[in-house]
């Protein structure tokens, strides 16, 4: 992915062959890339004890600052404990908490996600995908993802979202694979 940052919009385009970096607020663990979907990449691993672990999948989009080559977002799909589908946002620090973060797909409409927890790498935000929400991402083109920085300004982040659809039907796969 690669992000652009002018005048207050990123504009993020897919670089599917460059490796994704350890994202913010997040931590590296061992994910073998099981596909590669248009921007999405469909990561595997366990978390935990080999022995014990379970795999787990998850559809991955990374948003790259242009110039930096440094991780802004990372947008990741998977399946919670309950069995829903969730959509995190891995972010920056050193924006307004109280905001939150707004993911939108082509179709206009806006999905706020609260922020689940900051830590000095990072800020995450989780919402629950309901259907709707994932036909509307699968017949998008692009999306949109925007914070607020400390004095208010929003922070636009632009991204082609090609593959979704194929990506979620592998993501699909893997899961009713385990079942």
């Amino acid at each position: 992915m690669v992000c652009v940052i002018a005048g207050g919009t990123a504009f993020a385009q897919s670089s599917a062959a460059q490796k994704s970096p350890t994202p913010p607020g997040g931590s590296a663990a061992k994910a073998n890339v099981a596909g590669s979907f248009g921007n999405w990449t469909l990561l595997c691993g366990k978390e935990g004890d080999d022995k014990t672990a379970e795999e787990r999948c998850s559809l991955v989009l990374p948003l790259v600052e242009k110039e930096s080559q440094k991780l802004v977002f990372r947008v990741i799909l998977t399946y919670g404990p309950q069995g829903r589908l969730v959509l995190r946002v891995d972010g920056p620090t050193g924006v307004a908490l109280q905001r939150g973060v707004e993911f939108s797909p082509d179709t206009r409409k806006i999905y706020r996600m609260p922020y689940q927890t900051c830590l000095p790498m990072g800020c995450k935000a989780l919402l629950i995908v309901e259907d709707d929400m994932r036909k509307e991402i699968a017949k998008s083109k692009q999306g949109s993802i925007t914070v607020y920085a400390l004095n208010g300004k929003a922070v636009k982040t632009m991204t082609a979202l090609n593959g979704f659809a194929a990506g979620m039907k592998a993501l699909e796969k893997h899961r009713q694979g385990k079942q």
